[in-house]
């Protein structure tokens, strides 16, 4: 199953920067297609770590469960 939770918050984060900075961009004049590839890098850069930091912060207890990347943990527990 797909965590879809985290596949919103990845989705929506990373367009909103990306989306941001092709605005200030085209805002400052700069009509290269650098302007979109600099706005990519930037919405992967910021938006991925603040989704999983946002998605850390509505689910702690998943969190705690899973980890960040959705790997699972090393039981405590074990001898």
């Amino acid at each position: 199953m797909f965590p879809h939770l985290r596949l919103w918050l990845l989705t929506l984060w990373t367009s909103s920067i990306a989306g941001a900075v092709v605005i200030a961009g085209l805002t400052l004049g700069h009509y290269r297609w650098s302007t979109f590839l600099w706005a990519a890098v930037a919405g992967l850069l910021i938006g991925v770590p603040a989704a999983l930091l946002n998605w850390a912060y509505l689910r702690p207890n998943r969190f705690r469960e899973v980890g960040v990347l959705g790997q699972a943990p090393p039981s405590r527990n074990r001898p």
